[in-house]
C-alpha cells in the first residue's frame, strides 16, 4: 500500500490489500465508537459512504 498526492491536492491509496482495507475499516469503527456524538456531520457522511462502499465490495467477493 502506498499513498499518493496529485497536483490538485487529492490523495489516493494505491495497491491496497484486503488486509489493509479491513484494518482501515476497523480503525474507522473504533474512531466512531470513541467519538460518538462528537463527529462533524461532513465526516459522518464520509464514513457512511465508506461503510457502504466497503460492505458492497466485501459482499461481492
Amino acid at each position: 500500500m502506498f499513498i499518493d498526492k496529485d497536483s490538485w491536492g487529492k490523495f489516493s491509496i494505491n495497491d491496497l490489500s484486503e488486509r489493509d482495507l479491513r484494518f482501515i475499516y476497523e480503525a474507522l469503527k473504533v474512531y466512531a465508537q470513541c467519538n460518538m456524538g462528537h463527529i462533524h456531520p461532513e465526516d459522518s457522511v464520509r464514513m457512511f459512504v465508506f461503510d457502504n462502499e466497503f460492505n458492497g465490495l466485501i459482499q461481492h467477493e
